[in-house]
């Protein structure tokens, strides 16, 4: 089997996270791979990956681009055409009627604009809620997987000491990008002084914004916007429990990385935390009430939340780990072949 993946862009996210140790896997598992993509993620692939470097980060309707992707498609001759997200699946349905293959995109988030989608064969959907409203008749589902963390775990008291914490007192976790879609306004209007300490780890335009709301909502000592750390799931191991307050998600990573690292998680209805977690530990987006009754719920009862989620410990183990998800992904690869044959 020869397999071909594309990825467009050239930014740093989940994406490209997804291709890199998807491609790194999977290669073990067919005969060839190739992947096409930016010249600045060459040096992230296995050197048994044929990587071939080409810019995707100019418009989707670029003649050139589009002639020199069917060049490099019919001299690789790949029996799986991968395409990631919209525009690499965009790009790929303007030439299908010139390149073999069977086609595959994947979709990571929900869009409003999936018509490209379309022109594949097969489309995989990172969770259930990102493909539940598109029309195609062949979906599948293929959650995200995480590489095991090899990082030095914090204790309670070098994370307590990292950000001047008490580590007697509760500590939630909420992780992500400072923008309005990922509603950490609505995290600090619903946290309260009794519900302990409140770490929220990232960077981004709503910074300012939140500090102001922090401050004048009296939480300067309750609530610390940490910045951006790259050892978030080494600071997992420390604290009680990880918050997901977002309007939406495709596939959050953060809360597989929190049920792999055995840290319960209370998230707003979103993909995929809506998809595993316990009714208990899902509230409705955009309500702060709720939100705060549930804080105020699993807070004052943390023993029994972490028994509660254990199964779903147990499950991630195995259904999140970046093995599971090239496995599946090489499933669809050989029943689609298996289709294929007359």
């Amino acid at each position: 089997m020869k397999v071909c993946l594309i990825m467009a862009g050239d930014e740093e996210g989940g994406l490209e996270k997804h291709l890199v140790e998807l491609s790194n896997c999977i290669v073990k598992q067919v005969d060839e791979l190739t992947v096409i993509a930016h010249e600045k993620y060459r040096q992230r692939f296995l050197p048994n990956i044929r990587f071939i470097p080409l810019d995707l980060s100019r418009s989707r309707r670029n003649p050139l681009l589009l002639c020199q992707l069917a060049w490099i498609l019919r001299n690789e001759v790949p029996d799986i055409i991968h395409a990631q997200a919209n525009k690499a699946v965009d790009i790929l349905n303007r030439i299908k009627h010139f390149v073999p293959g069977i086609r595959i995109g994947t979709l990571h988030s929900k869009k409003k604009k999936v018509a490209m989608f379309s022109g594949m064969h097969t489309v995989i959907g990172v969770s259930k809620g990102v493909v539940s409203e598109l029309q195609h008749p062949d979906k599948r589902v293929v959650y995200n997987g995480i590489l095991p963390c090899y990082g030095r775990h914090y204790s309670r008291i070098e994370l307590a000491d990292k950000f001047s914490l008490t580590p007697t007192l509760p500590i939630t976790l909420s992780v992500g990008r400072l923008v309005p879609v990922k509603a950490f306004d609505n995290l600090i209007n619903a946290w309260q002084p009794e519900f302990g300490q409140l770490l929220i780890v990232g960077d981004g335009l709503e910074k300012n914004r939140l500090a102001q709301l922090i401050q004048k909502r009296g939480l300067d000592n309750y609530v610390i916007l940490t910045g951006f750390c790259s050892d978030v799931q080494e600071m997992m191991s420390a604290v009680d429990l990880l918050v997901v307050p977002s309007h939406r998600e495709g596939f959050s990573y953060v809360v597989a990385e929190a049920l792999l690292s055995r840290l319960p998680v209370l998230s707003t209805r979103v993909p995929v935390a809506n998809e595993i977690l316990l009714e208990q530990f899902l509230v409705n987006v955009d309500s702060v009430a709720e939100l705060a009754s549930a804080l105020h719920r699993v807070l004052t009862n943390l023993p029994e939340t972490q028994q509660q989620q254990t199964v779903l410990f147990d499950w991630a183990a195995n259904a999140l780990t970046v093995e599971n998800m090239a496995k599946k992904t090489v499933e669809i690869y050989n029943d689609l072949l298996k289709q294929s044959k007359p």
